[in-house]
């Protein structure tokens, strides 16, 4: 694993803190589990970004008319 030392403000840092404890988490894990749930969500946006193209050439216009065809 490779360490990474970063600085926060304090409001940040004290949210951080509070949060962690709400979740029975150290700061460490949460920060872990926030960057990577980040990182997830940056692939899917970039994904769903690709693939717009696409159902707009067969016709999609918006999320609603593929849940529409796909229910």
């Amino acid at each position: 694993m490779t360490v990474l030392t970063l600085s926060l403000e304090e409001s940040a840092f004290n949210d951080l803190e509070k949060k962690s404890k709400q979740l029975n988490l150290s700061s460490e894990k949460l920060v872990q589990k926030i960057i990577a749930d980040y990182l997830f969500l940056e692939k899917m946006n970039k994904i769903r970004r690709e693939m717009k193209g696409f159902a707009e050439e067969a016709g999609f216009q918006s999320e609603e008319d593929i849940f529409r065809e796909i229910s």
